[in-house]
C-alpha cells in the first residue's frame, strides 16, 4: 500500500490497494500477459489508514490491464461510495 494516499475527497484518504489478478484457467485457453484488480481503502483525512475509523471496498466487477487504469477506477470508486452513489456501500459508520 501506498505510504501516502492518492487523494483527498470531501474529508476522507484515499488509498488504491492493487494486486495482481491471476484467474484459474485451463492450460490452452489464452492467458493475458497482466490484469490487476483493485481494492480501495477510504479512512477520515489524516487519520493513518490501520485504524478503526477506515473501511476497505472491494472493487468485484472488473479486472484493468495496467496499474494506472486500476488506481484511477480505484479513486472513482471512492468518491462515488463517499458521495453515496454505491447503495449498500455506507460510509457513516466510519
Amino acid at each position: 500500500m501506498d505510504a501516502y494516499p492518492i487523494c483527498r475527497y470531501k474529508g476522507f484518504d484515499v488509498y488504491p490497494l492493487i494486486y495482481l489478478f491471476d484467474p484459474p484457467r485451463e492450460w490452452h485457453e489464452p492467458r493475458p500477459d497482466r490484469s490487476y484488480s483493485a481494492s480501495v481503502l477510504i479512512c477520515e483525512e489524516g487519520q493513518p489508514p490501520s485504524t478503526e475509523r477506515s473501511r476497505i471496498f472491494p472493487l468485484l466487477a472488473t479486472q484493468w490491464d495496467s496499474i494506472g487504469t486500476a488506481k484511477r477506477a480505484a479513486a472513482k470508486m471512492a468518491e462515488d461510495i463517499i458521495d453515496g452513489f454505491v447503495p449498500g456501500l455506507p460510509l457513516h459508520s466510519l
